[in-house]
């Protein structure tokens, strides 16, 4: 009997442990606006492997934690929502910019939004949706709907601020690419995949595409944590940058210039040499921000009345003070020595008297008391 109590106990626990790991792993709501999760489906369950393919190293080094997957249906359409759980919302905006491709315009669904026909991202602070489907990006109120209600699970701290160095002049909206590794800025840039940029001493970088007529370039800012450290990065950097630049310019092999600026390293390349890639160059912001309605304070001298009306106030709170610990005490020594005599006041045989000896009396030591 004891034996089946035991298996039927840890049976009763495994399935708790399950059921509890499941809605752990689960934030995607079982419906959004008009749409329910299929019932049809029977995908098993999902990997980062089998849903982004090649990318999958790229989105680990972003910070990669879970994933989770959810098809819907409405009025006989369906959509896959795919959501990538990363571990913070430097990581989410990361991966943001990397599964964004150049047909995706911007939306108002949140700070970072993209949608295209039948595609759609939507970044939730480490959250990642991701969306594919034949309507996922004419039903506004419902993409809306499932941001909100996965927001309340989702990690709320500040996005990363290196885009601030980017010019807003001549910039093509939506090119922006965020890297924290280097698989990702080898991807997009064709430089070597191994750590040349210095992303192990705690590097960022964005790459951002410039347009003016038929003059064309890409910005690469590199921001360190201090300017020490991109002092000593900068000739490994310029060491990359020459090399690319010694070969023919082509879109596999721009030119390339490179610039430091206090904590930031800056890369400019160009398909043929011209003044566009020097002016973008040097129009990268890299000073601190400062702005005029920033709240202060101003320290307020209080009147000559205000002063004087506090002193007297302040003298006769001390003054009281002083009446109400005298009379204590007074209270404390009466009580005392009714109840205690000549046992801790008033003790004439411990009392010492220093004299000067004028006189051959011996001083009486009760004649104090």
């Amino acid at each position: 009997m004891r034996k089946y109590f035991i298996q039927i106990c840890c049976a009763a626990i495994l399935v708790a442990l399950s059921s509890a790991a499941v809605s752990a792993q689960s934030l995607l709501p079982p419906t959004f606006g008009d749409w329910t999760i299929a019932q049809s489906s029977s995908a098993g369950p999902v990997t980062l492997d089998s849903a982004t393919g090649e990318n999958a190293a790229v989105m680990r080094e972003y910070g990669f934690a879970a994933i989770e997957q959810q098809q819907y249906a409405h009025a006989g359409d369906t959509i896959v929502a795919t959501l990538y759980r990363m571990n913070d919302p430097t990581a989410a905006y990361g991966a943001f910019t990397f599964l964004r491709t150049p047909d995706m315009r911007s939306s108002n669904l949140a700070k970072y939004a993209a949608i295209a026909p039948g595609h759609a991202l939507i970044v939730v602070g480490n959250l990642l949706l991701e969306l594919r489907g034949a309507k996922p990006t004419t039903d506004g109120e419902a993409l809306q709907s499932l941001a909100a209600s996965v927001s309340p699970k989702a990690d709320r701290r500040p996005y990363p601020l290196i885009g601030d160095h980017l010019p807003d002049e001549n910039l093509v909206v939506g090119s922006e690419r965020y890297f924290v590794g280097p698989l990702a800025t080898s991807k997009f840039t064709g430089f070597p995949a191994n750590d040349w940029a210095g992303f192990n001493l705690g590097a960022e970088a964005i790459l951002a595409k410039y347009r003016k007529g038929s003059q064309e370039t890409m910005l690469l800012v590199i921001e360190y944590p201090t300017q020490q450290l991109a002092a000593r990065q900068l000739p490994q950097v310029a060491s990359v940058a020459a090399s690319a630049s010694s070969a023919t310019p082509s879109a596999a092999h721009p030119l390339v210039t490179a610039k430091r600026e206090a904590g930031l390293i800056m890369l400019a390349f160009a398909r043929q040499p011209g003044k566009f890639a020097e002016s973008v160059l040097s129009s990268v912001k890299f000073g601190h921000d400062v702005t005029w309605n920033e709240p202060s304070f101003k320290a307020k001298e209080p009147s000559i009345n205000i002063m004087v009306v506090g002193a007297f106030v302040g003298t006769g709170v001390i003054l009281m003070l002083a009446v109400i610990s005298g009379l204590g005490f007074a209270i404390l020594r009466v009580v005392t020595k009714i109840f205690f005599p000549g046992k801790v006041f008033d003790r004439p045989e411990h009392l010492e008297i220093i004299q000067l000896g004028l006189t051959g009396r011996r001083p009486n030591t009760k004649d104090i008391y």
